[in-house]
Order: structure tokens, then sequence, then C-alpha cells
């Protein structure tokens, strides 16, 4: 083994954590558990009110476990610890960068939140690790935003941010945020007040139209797909949050009916109501607790004069290989797929660069 050997950063401490659901309910300003196997009410994670949540939307959690929410009547981004609920204090004080009414939280592998400011028509980011406001990432209106909503980062590395009163998706350069365009043009594929969005397994993009009640889907062109959750599909009643989950299962919340349903991953077909309606009073946004027992593994760096290879032992897909050319440059995925040699993947890197650094991370790029 070369002596460069690197690791993979553990960033899930084993035993710490369990895997659950966390919904927000927007007009009852807490946080709700649910067993993530099954949707059972686990009871109240974050009471009303507390630490003066206020209309809560995205929660995630962060690099250190603990579990942030956008509270968006009162301007904040809140911190809450990540077993108990507790209140840790205010992450982004009232107003902070000029933040007005967040709704969708990322912890990008750049090191720095992004949060989107709604009634301002801005992303604005923060330090990860202090909450400190250090720019703003997308300017007032850039595009014509109008309402950012949901918000994702592409595997091109773009951020894609959903315009809700424009009823389209902008796209923003995931450097420096200059507008690239529109991703999708309003109202196409039938959208109308779009809220959240993410991005599939297979890159497609799912956008929720919530006074359409589905969920659209559009390729990595921004052409429609057609609706992946028709309209009425499992009784959805202004549904805003969306996920796929651990199981590779698409979860989205249904506000006016109180619930979170699930539909099949692969052709959108209803499944359940995942938390039975009432379960979640006015649930809008949601996030899976970290599984601990998806560590990611230690990965081999072996380097030679043409190439460097990479390996880890195929113990899940759900992990992304990262790489970064110094200590202080940001971390981008690897886009190639993995060889499965003899129960490991395997990516060979054409640069045999000494100072380029590797890690895995959670396929989903969110929290830690």
């Amino acid at each position: 083994m070369n002596a460069q050997l690197l690791f993979a950063l553990a960033v899930l401490a084993p035993g710490t954590l369990h895997a659950e659901l966390l919904v927000s309910s927007f007009s009852g300003h807490e946080a709700r558990r649910f067993n993530e196997t099954n949707g059972a009410p686990l009871g109240v994670f974050i009471s009303n009110g507390t630490g003066g949540l206020n209309l809560p939307h995205q929660p995630v959690f962060g690099p250190d476990h603990h579990l942030y929410v956008a509270s968006a009547g009162s301007d904040e981004v809140l911190k809450f610890d990540g077993t108990n609920g507790a209140f840790l204090g205010a992450f982004v004080t009232n107003g902070g960068g000029g933040l007005d009414y967040p709704v969708e939280l990322i912890f990008h592998t750049d090191g720095r939140l992004y949060v989107g400011s709604q009634l301002n028509d801005r992303v604005l980011r923060y330090d990860a690790a202090t909450g400190a406001f250090l720019d703003v990432f997308v300017t007032n209106g850039s595009g014509g935003l109008d309402g950012p909503s949901g918000m994702a980062f592409g595997p091109d590395g773009n951020l894609y941010v959903v315009s809700r009163y424009g009823n389209s998706v902008q796209r923003f350069n995931g450097t420096n945020g200059a507008w690239l365009g529109p991703f999708i043009t309003n109202g196409t594929g039938g959208l109308n007040q779009p809220f959240g969005c993410r991005f599939g397994p297979e890159g497609n993009l799912y956008v929720v139209s919530g006074n359409s009640n589905k969920v659209a889907r559009f390729d990595t062109n921004g052409v429609h797909l057609g609706d992946f959750v028709a309209t009425g599909s499992g009784a959805l009643s202004l549904p805003v949050g969306l996920e796929f989950g651990p199981d590779g299962r698409l979860y989205v919340a249904s506000l006016s009916n109180n619930k979170v349903a699930v539909f099949n991953g692969t052709n959108g077909a209803f499944i359940s109501n995942f938390v039975a309606s009432g379960a979640a009073p006015s649930a809008n946004f949601f996030t899976f607790r970290p599984d601990s027992a998806i560590v990611p593994p230690q990965l081999d760096v072996t380097r030679s004069n043409a190439s460097t290879v990479v390996s880890w032992p195929a113990v899940s897909t759900n992990f992304v290989l990262q790489a970064r050319t110094n200590l202080t440059a940001a971390w981008t995925n690897w886009l190639a797929l993995p060889s499965l040699v003899s129960n490991r993947y395997v990516v060979t890197d054409p640069d045999a660069g000494t100072n380029k650094f590797y890690r895995l991370r959670n396929a989903s790029g969110r929290g830690p």
C-alpha cells in the first residue's frame, strides 16, 4: 500500500443516531418524529415555539449531527440538539445577512450553508460551522427569480432554485451564483405554485406542483418527462416538500391533509400514506435522520507515476466519491461510475498528483 494512503471522512459517529423521519409542522410551529420504517408516530421532537420557532420550513441535519430548521416567521435558522431536540440557539439570527422568510437549507460540500430567502428573492450563504454571514450568492431577483422555495445542487454542480411565484426553476452557477438561464420556464409541465425539488438517483429533477397536487419530472435539459405523481394520486392536497428515502421510494408532504405519502421511486405509483392523514399537522418539509449504520468505509488510495487508484469495500451504493486538489479547494463529485472488482468499488484517476484528496459522502449530498 502506498505511504500516502488517505482515509474517508467518517462523518457519522456509530451508535449516536437512529433512523427517523422528522417533519416540520407549518402552523404548529413544531417538528414531529416518525419511525423511518413504518411511519409510526414517535412524538414531538421540537415543541411548539421552542427557541422562537415560527412557521418552520426545511429541517436538515448539519455536519455536527444537530438539526437546523428554517424558521420563516422569525427570519432565522435555528439549531436544535440532534438527539433530543433541545434548543441550542439561533444559528442565523433574526434577519442576518438580509434573510427574509427562509425556506430551504443546504449544507454544501464547500463548507457553506445555502439559504433561500423567499420574500426578497435571494439565496444567501453562511459559514456552515459558525453561522456567520458570508455573502449574497444569488442576488435579488436574478434571472427573474420570484419567491425561492425548493433548492438543489444538480449533478453538474450548479444550483437549481424553484421560483414559486414564477412557476419555474432557475439555474445558477454553483461556484459564483451567476444566472445560467431558466431551466424550466413559466408553467412548463403544468407547474402551478411549485415548492420542493429534488434530483432523483438517475439525474432527473422532480418538482412538487402545489396547486395541481402532483410531482412533475424533468430531464437534464429541463424537458418535461410527464407527471411522475399524477394529479390526485395518493389524494395529495397542497403538497410541499419531497425526498427520496433511504429505501429509494419518493416521499411527499401533503400539507392540507396533514400526512406524508409514499410513492414507488421508479414509476411514481402510490403506495400508501406513510404518515397517516392527520398525524403530521400542516406537514410541509421533512428530512430523514442519517442512519448511523451507514458509515463511509475506509478508502484505499494507491498512486503511481501514471494514475491514482481509489477503492473501497462494496458495502453500500449510498455513497459518492469526491475529490479536491488541495486542502482549501471545494470538494467535487467524481462523475464516472466505479468498477466492481472482487467486492470492491474501484475508480482510476488519470491524475497522479500527490496533492489530490478523496473522500466518500452520503449520496443525497445533504446533511452530514
